[in-house]
């Protein structure tokens, strides 16, 4: 925190004297402004003009409200007293004067708070007898408050086009003109209690030299803290917990994250999504198998009631959202090969889509790199995953007019509305709705299970489960408490997997994700793809408990520097385990950059020669 702030005590005359302290609080030059957010809105600001500042910064509170785009900085700035701070994320945006046609577009860097409240403390200014009818840049430039950002040395004198002066009078500040309106700066005299004490501090930022900043480099560095949720997380975990509910079959009902200006940001988007439907239905009809495929994912979402049919008199409500949807097809899945994935991101005619709308809400579960650390540290490995997960949670009936789509069976039928009734992949929010539940569920139901509530807890990454137990009979235990906790919220846990076989026993075969359901096969006799198993995209092998990395490189075709980044990008290693491996390829990549090799240009030959070599 870099404060702004001086107050200076006055020599009394003497100590008999019945008066209290008098004190001088310097009033600095502080405006209000309008500041442009990330989908140009204004909103009023209250900044600090200071030449002292090498950098421009905003506030961590003003970027959450304004919702701005961050990117990454690597920069120390110092203080008064040498006090370096990192910063690590830096915004940019517009600034305005409220008062005439003034514009100024500026990079800041994000501090948790930039400063203290100004002015030190609150100022009278009753008899000032300031001038009427007077523009001030800062109505309310005598009143205690806080700081959203310093406009720093690099636009300082861009503010000020004439820089008159109204001199009040010997005692009192001057009035200086500037773009935002005449601003007050000079000394003010206050009368305070002598036992109380002001706040003593002056600004001045400047950024770090390089050789400081590498000297820090070599510095032991501390842990760092656990980052807090961010306003706009705060908030949707809020919401979470205000509005989730649960229907009579224990089933979770919950709602929107929804930006608070949520449907103002809505404009029409049926008329789009009816062009990306009729276009999908051309790309349908000269495929005959997709077509059956496609239809066929919507039938059982109808019939699994995730998706209704919307009635003639609910079609014509104000507030409502069409989502286009396309096909993903993934051949290696062993359970659905198609999947309907609605575009949450398509923009209405606000230009603002349903995903800019929502919030993205936090990370309630634990990181990849955790799940999997824990999973290879078990005697007795369990894996298995949450049949349907998103679609086992419902959404309010005041929410689900925002997920409508076009669809019919059939081209000689009018195209109908329907009303998607769960979390649904694609939107911004859905993952946090989803994950959450799972913690909720625990939260719920879960003093009754002593080893499936801490798994449910810490044991998923999205709907995957991979982790573990110390001996088959705890493994089996687990097993029969997760299934049963998560039963009582809808979920259905499928594709069991593990290490000891005993632990799979009583399981029907459609629950087992091992080829064979009680056996393994003997490893030389199976294609690989039948003695392994995904976990969190690493290829498991349960019979002999090890971790397997898979490729495929195609050695057809030509061969170019876009058909080699594809076949890189595929090896797959949060844990870092074939890293010495991974790291040639990418040397040769950067090798490839350096012969400026176009991307669908045959790369040389001594580039060809070596990448033979390393697949």
């Amino acid at each position: 925190m870099f404060s702004a702030t001086t107050s200076v005590k006055l020599a009394k005359p003497g100590h008999h004297s019945p008066l209290p302290d008098a004190e001088k609080s310097i009033l600095m030059l502080t405006v209000v402004l309008v500041v442009v957010d990330r989908y140009g809105k204004e909103h009023l600001a209250r900044a600090l003009l200071d030449c002292g500042s090498q950098p421009n910064i905003i506030s961590e509170r003003m970027v959450q409200i304004l919702r701005l785009k961050r990117k990454r900085a690597n920069v120390l700035i110092q203080g008064i007293g040498n006090q370096p701070q990192h910063v690590t994320q830096s915004v940019s945006t517009q600034v305005r004067s409220g008062k005439e046609d003034f514009a100024l577009d500026v990079n800041f860097l994000i501090l948790e708070k930039v400063t203290s409240n100004l002015p030190a403390c609150d100022v009278l200014i009753d008899d000032w007898c300031l001038p009427e009818k007077l523009f001030l840049a800062d109505p309310n430039f005598n009143k205690r408050a806080g700081i959203d950002m310093i406009i720093g040395n690099e636009h300082f004198f861009s503010c000020f086009k004439t820089a008159a002066r109204i001199e009040l009078s010997n005692s009192l500040p001057t009035l200086v003109d500037s773009v935002f309106g005449w601003l007050v700066s000079g000394t003010a005299t206050i009368f305070q209690p002598s036992h109380e004490v002001l706040h003593h501090s002056v600004t001045a930022v400047s950024l770090a030299t390089l050789e400081e900043s590498l000297e820090r480099f070599w510095e032991t560095e501390k842990l760092p803290n656990q980052s807090n949720y961010s306003i706009d997380e705060q908030n949707c975990e809020q919401l979470y917990a205000a509005n989730v509910a649960r229907d009579s079959e224990g089933r979770y009902v919950v709602r929107f994250p929804r930006h608070p200006n949520f449907e103002e940001m809505l404009g029409e988007s049926k008329a789009a999504a009816q062009r990306r439907f009729e276009s999908l239905e051309r790309r349908l009809y000269h495929d005959d198998q997709l077509q059956k495929e496609y239809s066929k994912f919507l039938h059982e979402y109808i019939a699994l009631g995730h998706m209704r049919l919307v009635p003639p008199h609910d079609k014509f409500v104000s507030n409502q959202c069409f989502l286009p949807h396309h096909p993903v097809v993934k051949e290696a899945s062993t359970t659905t090969k198609l999947r309907v994935v609605f575009d949450g991101s398509a923009k209405t005619s606000s230009g603002h889509s349903l995903n800019d709308a929502l919030l993205v809400g936090p990370v309630v579960q634990d990181d990849l790199l955790s799940i999997i650390l824990r999973f290879r540290t078990y005697p007795v490995a369990l894996v298995a995953d949450i049949e349907k997960m998103y679609r086992q949670v419902k959404l309010n009936t005041d929410d689900t007019p925002f997920q409508r789509i076009l669809w019919r069976f059939c081209r000689q039928e009018p195209i109908q509305t329907y009303e998607l009734l769960t979390v649904t992949y694609g939107l911004a929010s859905s993952s946090f709705l989803a994950t959450r539940t799972l913690q909720q569920l625990a939260e719920d139901e879960g003093r009754s299970y002593p080893l499936g509530s801490p798994a449910l807890r810490k044991g998923f990454y999205v709907d995957d489960f991979i982790a573990g137990a110390q001996s088959v009979e705890e493994a089996t235990q687990l097993l029969s408490e997760l299934n049963e906790l998560l039963s009582k919220g809808g979920f259905s846990l499928r594709k069991w997997t593990s290490n000891k076989l005993q632990v799979l026993q009583g399981l029907s075969a459609d629950e087992i994700g091992t080829h064979s359901s009680l056996k393994f096969d003997k490893f030389d006799k199976m294609p690989r793809a039948l003695t392994t198993v995904k976990a969190l995209g690493i290829s498991w092998e349960p019979q002999r408990d090890i971790l397997r990395f898979d490729t495929n490189i195609s050695q057809k075709g030509k061969l170019t520097k876009r058909a080699i980044l594809s076949e890189i990008s595929q090896l797959f290693d949060p844990l870092g385990l074939i890293a010495p491996v991974i790291i040639r390829g990418k040397i040769l990549m950067q090798h490839l950059w350096l012969e400026s090799c176009g991307w669908d240009d045959e790369v040389p030959e001594n580039i060809a020669t070596k990448w033979k070599r390393y697949s």
